[in-house]
């Protein structure tokens, strides 16, 4: 099973903003504390509503804490879930096995023989249309986020994962100027 709840930020009232945050422990709230524009603490805690709406829904869960692991990936005791933020645009997937999640809004990129944290068959790929660079990158990025959320490891690990192996299974969406992907572990490997 594999769940994805979207809103944007403006879908939520400061009411659901206070209240959210309420439900928080002291390490999650301090991790929106330092943000410093108040549209970086509203999409931190719009990923949270999903969260809390998603487990609700899902699971029957309305009273649960989230843990951080090492690297401050969020997780808790009762599923798999990921979240995500682009702009205005806030992503929650769910999951009954590792997941990961990663959307981002499809901006300009600049041709180069090699891009950070890509590999030369991805970067080919991303160059392969002239048209499609900006596309192809934010895709392949996209790859590489939800595959480091789903192993809980920072970004800048992005580049041991190929994209192209078959141990992940990536199914991407295009939503308005938008690339949302989601990762999972592929089950086919032996």
């Amino acid at each position: 099973m594999i769940k994805i709840y979207s809103a944007l930020i403006t879908d939520f009232s400061q009411a659901d903003y206070t209240k959210q945050y309420g439900l928080l422990d002291c390490t999650l709230k301090k991790k929106i504390d330092v943000k410093k524009k108040p549209e970086d603490k509203m999409r931190s805690l719009a990923g949270y509503i999903l969260l809390w709406r998603g487990a609700f829904e899902l699971y029957q869960k309305s009273d649960f804490s989230i843990c951080l692991n090492e690297h401050g990936k969020p997780f808790c005791d009762f599923c798999y879930f990921s979240i995500s933020h682009s702009e205005t645009n806030v992503v929650c997937v769910f999951s009954d096995n590792p997941v990961g999640i990663d959307i981002q809004k499809i901006k300009p990129i600049k041709k180069r023989e090699s891009y950070r944290l890509f590999n030369s068959a991805e970067s080919e790929y991303v160059n392969a249309k002239n048209d499609l660079i900006s596309k192809r990158y934010i895709e392949i990025f996209t790859k590489k986020e939800s595959a480091v959320k789903l192993m809980g490891i920072p970004l800048s690990s992005g580049k041991i994962i190929d994209t192209f192996s078959k141990d992940f299974c990536f199914e991407t969406q295009y939503k308005d100027e938008f690339i949302i992907t989601v990762c999972s572990k592929n089950t086919d490997i032996l």
